[in-house]
């Protein structure tokens, strides 16, 4: 059985919003973190742009409008 293949490369896109990467917080309040507070990944990581509309949404997007 012959099924058409396309591929799709999505692995540019996040590099063109410096945004779009999950990081930890530097510093809060005007005060670096501590070593121990990076490691405290569930209150200093930065979702905002994961959780909100952003790169996955559009790579869903483009995912259905190739379907």
């Amino acid at each position: 059985m012959k099924v058409p293949v396309s591929v799709l490369n999505i692995t540019q896109m996040p590099d063109y919003r410096v945004d779009a990467h999950t990081k930890v917080y530097t510093e809060t309040g005007g005060k670096l973190l501590t070593d121990e507070q990076k490691a405290d990944v569930l209150h200093n990581s930065d979702c905002i742009h994961w959780c909100l509309p952003g790169v996955p949404d559009t790579w869903n997007q483009i995912f259905l409008a190739n379907l």
